[in-house]
């Protein structure tokens, strides 16, 4: 092996030893999120899922691509673990310590917004449930939803500022339809 191989090699097992999102130093340390499954609701039901069943580093996750037509959607999130068990409810009951953050990109922005509609017990966005409102373009038009659970310290969310600490960050494409 050459000296440049070497290097390269001990520079990849630092960034693969030092880059667990879920090596946490607070006392509340949960299961890694394996399965994300957004259900986006106007009448009829879609269920989008973001699924990683071998955990993170592991092979790709399978992700569907969310449809969407014109129309007001209320969405609900559960969030589950490698071994089944329920994140949401955990996530739910630790709410001050936690909220996640949707974030629509490419041409699909300017025709989807996204709300929070559930609150923590002090009052402050959870994001586990959401309404989205989209207005339909004139020809398909891609993007991306990213959403992100944030982790903070006891009662410092102030429910505008991400954490600097992620417990979860997926993407589901995003296609809106006229």
């Amino acid at each position: 092996m050459n000296r440049y191989s070497l290097y390269a090699a001990l520079v990849a097992a630092l960034v693969l030893v030092g880059c667990d999102p879920h090596n946490h130093d607070h006392g509340n340390d949960h299961a890694a999120a394996s399965r994300f499954i957004l259900h986006l609701t106007n009448g009829d039901t879609i269920a989008a899922i973001w699924n990683d069943p071998d955990g993170p580093g592991g092979q790709s996750p399978q992700i569907d691509t969310i449809r969407l037509r014109r129309g007001s959607y209320s969405g609900r999130l559960i969030i589950l673990t490698t071994t089944g068990d329920t994140l949401s409810t955990v996530i739910q009951t630790q709410g001050t310590e936690h909220q996640l953050f949707y974030t629509v990109s490419g041409s699909a922005a300017s025709h989807v917004s996204i709300s929070i509609r559930d609150r923590d017990s002090r009052g402050m966005p959870l994001g586990l449930q959401t309404a989205w409102e989209v207005e339909p373009p004139q020809a398909p038009v891609p993007g991306s939803v990213r959403i992100q659970l944030y982790h903070y310290e006891p009662n410092k969310k102030d429910g505008i500022t991400p954490s600097a600490e992620t417990d979860a960050d997926i993407t589901f494409p995003l296609i809106v339809q006229p």
